[in-house]
């Protein structure tokens, strides 16, 4: 029982990791100018680990059943960080 258990978290983790890899999102520039996207996107990502860090579990191999509220939290900010910052600095979504 307890492997099976171990399984789903594992299973669960790591869709969780596809999922929000695959939902980046695209961004142009309201100018039409993109010659700082590439600075902007590290400055960004930068300024959004530093203000909303992404939770770590206690076991990297597995998170614990009352962590995921806490990884999907903290993800959903680290992301909203990113975006605003980006929105901020002219970009618009795509």
């Amino acid at each position: 029982m307890k492997l099976k258990f171990t399984i789903n978290n594992l299973l669960g983790a790591v869709a969780l990791l596809l999922l929000t890899a695959s939902c980046t999102t695209n961004y142009t520039h309201s100018s039409g100018n993109n010659s700082n996207k590439d600075t902007d996107l590290r400055s960004c990502g930068n300024q959004a680990k530093l203000n909303a860090p992404t939770y770590i579990c206690r076991n990297p191999l597995m998170c614990a059943p009352d962590e995921f509220g806490i990884v999907i939290d903290s993800i959903s900010r680290n992301n909203a960080y990113y975006d605003q910052c980006m929105l901020q600095k002219g970009y618009r979504a795509q």
